[in-house]
């Protein structure tokens, strides 16, 4: 498991290998061309030299979860690094409205913070579009606060969703627990179109798509963490890696006693709020565009490293293997969706294979 140093090198080393390339083509470049060039497009909206023996070309379209888009998005730089030649189009509108193109038939790859949904899968059936669910990491919803806050840094999941629940009558910091201060609290997280509010509300709010009132949504995450960093009272929540990114501005609370890591999302102890993350690729993608089967080859081998560059956490390499064999069999529709509670991702994609 990476720190947070090497972690942080990493990004830095990324910066600086990108921009050393980016000069180098355009010297190379213009010296060849007499100043003009004509160069793939990537991931990040730059663009570079086609890397020796990268001769894909096409494009990949990705949308969707927020939450998932770092990941997708180092994974679609590193790709495009050899391969050019791909345009590569990835952006951010939420789950939810990822998974609405998704069924317009508009994307290749739709990027999830939670499982597909009984509608979306029955919208996709009616259109005819048949998908292949890959889990590619784990993520643990951090619940944080102000770190001037020194009283509410360990809540139960009972104390949580009286405080989030739609019917919640909680204003201060007493109505939560006696022997907390009266003071005015406010709650900030995420707008509905996200994977992350629906998987919150679900599993603190204790019905999916519904919270309390006096509620501050934002779209971005960035909103969040300025507001309740600087904000005594503030209280809001996000995807892991973003409380990592933000730990020297946010104080992360326990759940039940448990601190949010890498360990304990990995092994499910910290309850309820570790959970899965997911991109769901159209299987007529997959099969008739080689450069939407070279990145998952890529993305599941060699890309996985951008899973802790961007401070998620990995899923054991039994799994990564077991989704390999799903994607090269061509195993479509969802195992996850209806998945009893408490299983593992390993053991849902080992009861799939046993099939």
């Amino acid at each position: 498991m990476l720190d947070g140093g090497h972690l942080k090198q990493m990004k830095m080393n990324r910066i600086w290998t990108l921009g050393l390339m980016a000069v180098a083509g355009a010297a190379l470049m213009a010296g060849c061309n007499g100043g003009s060039s004509t160069e793939g497009e990537t991931a990040g909206g730059g663009s570079s030299k086609p890397a020796a023996g990268g001769n894909l070309t096409g494009s990949i379209s990705i949308d969707g979860s927020s939450t998932v888009y770092p990941i997708a998005n180092t994974m679609a730089e590193d790709f495009g690094k050899a391969n050019s030649g791909v345009k590569l189009d990835v952006t951010k509108s939420g789950t939810g409205s990822g998974f609405k193109k998704f069924i317009d038939g508009s994307l290749d790859i739709c990027c999830a913070s939670r499982t597909i949904e009984k509608e979306e899968v029955d919208q996709l059936k009616a259109k005819g579009i048949d998908y292949i669910e890959v889990p590619i990491a784990f993520d643990g919803v951090s619940i944080v606060i102000n770190p001037a806050n020194d009283f509410a840094g360990d809540l139960t999941a009972d104390e949580l969703r009286k405080a989030w629940a739609p019917d919640s009558t909680v204003q201060t910091w007493a109505d939560i627990r006696a022997g907390f201060p009266a003071e005015k609290i406010t709650f900030y997280g995420l707008t509905n179109n996200h994977g992350t509010y629906e998987y919150f509300t679900e599993k603190i709010a204790g019905k999916k798509n519904e919270i309390r009132k006096g509620y501050q949504a934002n779209q971005e995450y960035a909103p969040i963490v300025t507001a309740v960093s600087g904000d005594k009272n503030g209280i809001g929540y996000m995807g892991y890696s973003y409380y990592i990114e933000n730990k020297d501005k946010l104080k992360a609370v326990k759940v039940n006693g448990v601190e949010p890591t890498p360990e304990t999302i990995e092994n499910g102890s910290y309850a309820p709020l570790s959970r899965t993350l997911f991109m769901y690729v159209s299987k007529k993608a997959y099969d008739t565009k080689p450069e939407v089967k070279a990145f998952f080859d890529f993305a599941l081998g060699d890309g996985l490293g951008a899973v802790e560059e961007n401070e998620y956490i990995k899923m054991p390499q039994e799994a990564y293997d077991l989704v390999k064999a799903r994607l090269s069999e061509g195993k479509t529709g969802t195992i996850f969706m209806d998945a009893a509670g408490g299983k593992s991702t390993l053991d849902i994609l080992k009861e799939a294979a046993a099939k």
